[in-house]
């Protein structure tokens, strides 16, 4: 099974219950801006965690294990992920962490730093910087005594594969 990760869906339901109605995962995590009521379907189900758009109370940042993944997910406004990932490298160090999810630019990026595996699924809704909009689907494959292999997937809001983002990672266990 696998992580389904959203972010920046501004108020969209019946596209993100699509979206969500396609994968079978065992985790949804949302890198905030959902900007609708969190006890709302399929949100309600999800981990959550505030964007700058949003008024719901819920964490500003998390960690979930899952397998062997450590997973910090935040939605990156209060880390200046525009400028820079260091303070978010920095925050996974801190959490002992080797995934970091997080949103904010709209823009979708997958790689590696220090093995670290930095993941941010785009916008499903107003994409910027790349020219559609975008989700990921996050897979653990095997495992060492020393790193996780994991499988990351991007896909459209139609759920066609995006080739030139994604792919196979090795992160520290």
């Amino acid at each position: 099974m696998s992580i389904l990760i959203i972010s920046d869906t501004h108020g969209m339901v019946k596209e993100v219950q699509e979206v969500v109605d396609r994968h079978q995962t065992e985790v949804i995590l949302h890198c905030g801006d959902f900007c609708v009521q969190q006890n709302l379907a399929p949100f309600s189900s999800m981990e959550l965690v505030q964007g700058n758009c949003d008024f719901e109370k819920v964490p500003k940042e998390k960690v979930t294990r899952y397998k062997d993944l450590t997973i910090f997910q935040t939605h990156g406004h209060l880390y200046d992920v525009k400028s820079s990932l260091l303070r978010l490298h920095y925050k996974a160090e801190e959490v002992g962490a080797n995934v970091v999810l997080f949103g904010h630019s709209h823009y979708p990026i997958c790689g590696i730093e220090k093995d670290v595996l930095f993941i941010n699924p785009g916008s499903l809704l107003m994409p910027r910087g790349f020219h559609t909009p975008s989700y990921a689907v996050l897979e653990q494959l095997e495992v060492t005594e020393e790193n996780v292999s994991v499988q990351v997937t991007f896909y459209n809001p139609k759920g066609v594969i995006i080739n030139e983002r994604g792919g196979q990672f090795l992160t520290r266990r």
